[in-house]
């Protein structure tokens, strides 16, 4: 509740069919902020992007997230800069922080070890944006 949906499709690694999701989409400051924190049902969603106007290198954390996660950071050209598995975290101070290996536009989490369902893997080209289609 009170997130946006957005559509990302995946040309994998190595050719293959296009892949195509439909997101929970963090698109403004204060849905970036609270991300999947107390989420342990995604409602059928595959994941959560994260999607910045400009280039970023913003660390995430796990802070009151209670389910483990895997993230994938995603250059403007598409791109996975870089991937990482988290850790759930109680809500505390002194959680750890998970850092890109370079800037990105978009991160993507999803359940841990969910990225290789959705295609996002190194040398895959990620595209979001865009309605999802209906839901059957």
């Amino acid at each position: 509740e009170g997130f946006d949906e957005i559509a990302v499709t995946v040309a994998p690694a190595g050719g293959g069919d296009l892949l195509s999701w439909c997101l929970l989409a963090a698109l403004r400051a204060e849905q970036r902020a609270r991300g999947l924190m107390g989420v342990t049902d995604l409602q059928g969603y595959s994941g959560m992007a994260f999607v910045y106007d400009t280039d970023v290198t913003n660390e995430f954390y796990m802070r009151n997230t209670p389910t483990a996660l895997s993230i994938a950071w995603i250059d403007s050209a598409g791109g996975v800069v870089s991937t990482a598995d988290m850790a759930p975290c109680e809500d505390r101070e002194g959680c750890p922080l998970y850092p890109p290996a370079g800037p990105y536009r978009t991160a993507i989490e999803v359940f841990q070890g969910g990225l290789d369902d959705l295609g996002i893997t190194e040398g895959a080209t990620v595209s979001v944006g865009g309605a999802c289609a209906p839901r059957q």
